[in-house]
């Protein structure tokens, strides 16, 4: 453990990346605008350095709790704690923790999550949300909290937008399927399909009606955003009398349900089945067959994020909300 006295001080990051030492706490607690480059060059010195500043004493002298609030659905879908790293890859350096709360995608426990991060007094808000309506976030922009939605296409004033290309990654992995002969395809979604999973429905609507393929509803399944949902879902469509050759499932959890499906069913994958995913999880690799699935990187939605939160923050963004859409990527494997 390093010795106190030994510590890194604020007056060395100052020195070192070429700026005073209250450029350096303006970059930090954002009570006054810093240039984009210029909290570059302190934040690159604070990595260096191992800089922790005293957020207790911080605290006192500017009314900020040092805390980001991340209201997400489900901890236990690897996307998110891949999400929570992006966060922390730039809050951290600028001396922020993140508090989690977990919603299940329920309506009343999003506005209670809300409540809460408002009532602990968190400096900023990262939202993942499925259900809750715009209303609902104006208690955190009444009393200025930044708030950052993850995820749907909702603009709204006061709440920055941060989101995959939902529509058109669900559009390319049904195209993908259509070029590779699969004629009849199901989609494996959530209860509602609200948020970024009704953004998925959309483009693998419009990609069938590209080719000129009339939308059948009992293709379209709504189940959970978990593998058993997934399985559910898969296994229902496969009880048709007329059974897709392939299914896009909502996310990657959901398609590893999907093999589970065919399996009970002793159907190969993609043989007799083909099952795309989305997301690009860590285990999309790990079953067998590999998922072909659309790489939604969690991680750069994640650091996208924690700079709008600190521009809001710092007062370098002071503007309308803004939206960043960060790119879907096919990702050939075997299950399709």
């Amino acid at each position: 453990m390093t010795p106190r006295g030994d510590r890194p001080s604020i007056g060395r990051v100052a020195k070192l990346a070429g700026v005073s030492a209250t450029t350096v706490s303006h970059a930090l607690n954002g009570r006054r605008p810093v240039s984009a480059a210029t909290r570059q060059r302190v934040m690159d010195a604070i990595a260096e350095l191992g800089y922790r500043p005293n957020v207790l004493a911080r605290g006192l002298r500017t009314s900020r709790s040092q805390a980001i609030g991340l209201i997400i659905p489900d901890i236990t879908n690897p996307f998110y704690p891949m999400l929570a790293r992006g966060l922390q890859d730039v809050l951290g350096p600028a001396g922020y923790h993140e508090i989690i709360s977990n919603t299940d995608g329920d309506r009343d426990l999003e506005r209670s999550a809300l409540d809460q991060m408002i009532a602990r007094q968190v400096d900023g808000i990262a939202f993942a949300v499925f259900h809750t309506h715009a209303e609902d976030l104006l208690p955190a922009i009444d009393v200025g909290v930044p708030v950052v939605r993850l995820g749907g296409r909702l603009l709204q004033d006061g709440v920055d937008l941060v989101h995959s290309d939902d529509e058109g990654g669900a559009a390319e992995a049904t195209r993908y399927l259509l070029d590779r002969g699969y004629g009849r395809i199901g989609f494996v979604c959530g209860p509602d399909a609200q948020g970024p999973a009704a953004e998925r429905v959309t483009g693998y609507l419009a990609a069938l009606a590209e080719r000129g393929l009339p939308p059948d509803p009992d293709l379209i399944v709504h189940t959970h955003f978990s593998r058993a949902g997934g399985m559910a879902g898969t296994l229902r469509l496969l009880g048709l009398p007329r059974p897709p050759r392939a299914v896009v499932c909502a996310n990657d959890v959901m398609a590893i349900g999907a093999l589970d499906a065919a399996a009970r069913r002793g159907l190969k994958v993609p043989g007799d089945l083909a099952i795309m995913g989305f997301d690009d999880i860590e285990a999309a690799t790990l079953v067998s067959p590999q998922l072909t699935t659309m790489a939604n990187p969690a991680r750069k939605i994640g650091q996208a994020c924690g700079r709008l939160l600190l521009d809001r923050l710092s007062g370098t963004a002071s503007g309308p909300p803004s939206e960043t859409i960060i790119p879907a990527r096919l990702i050939r494997r075997q299950s399709a």
